[in-house]
């Protein structure tokens, strides 16, 4: 089964660049700070109406907010699009689990 990372906040395009999706803060992640997530690793991006597109991480930023802070991004192929990952949308890794997530 697919293991829970964490949650999408915004999602948007920058020209050039891509598909941008801010996810939410690290120290809510699902997954254990030991555990290392990869360029290039399998995801599946479950949208909130159910619906869900695989995909990869192509690329990992980090950014300021406006305002202060900073968050992590992760770039998405040019296949995706950002109205395919719409905010509050759950990502998982395409890896082994001992529990199922769903």
């Amino acid at each position: 089964m697919p293991k829970l990372l964490c949650k999408t906040i915004e999602t948007f395009t920058v020209a050039g660049r891509g598909t941008i999706v801010v996810l939410q803060d690290p120290e809510d992640w699902r997954i254990p700070a030991t555990e290392n997530v990869r360029r290039r690793e399998a995801i599946r991006i479950l949208r909130p109406d159910g619906s869900s597109v695989k995909t990869f991480i192509k690329d990992f930023e980090f950014i300021s907010k406006f305002g202060g802070g900073s968050a992590i991004v992760i770039q998405l192929p040019a296949d995706v699009s950002a109205e395919d990952v719409p905010p509050d949308s759950l990502v998982f890794l395409e890896r082994e689990d001992d529990q199922p997530l769903f």
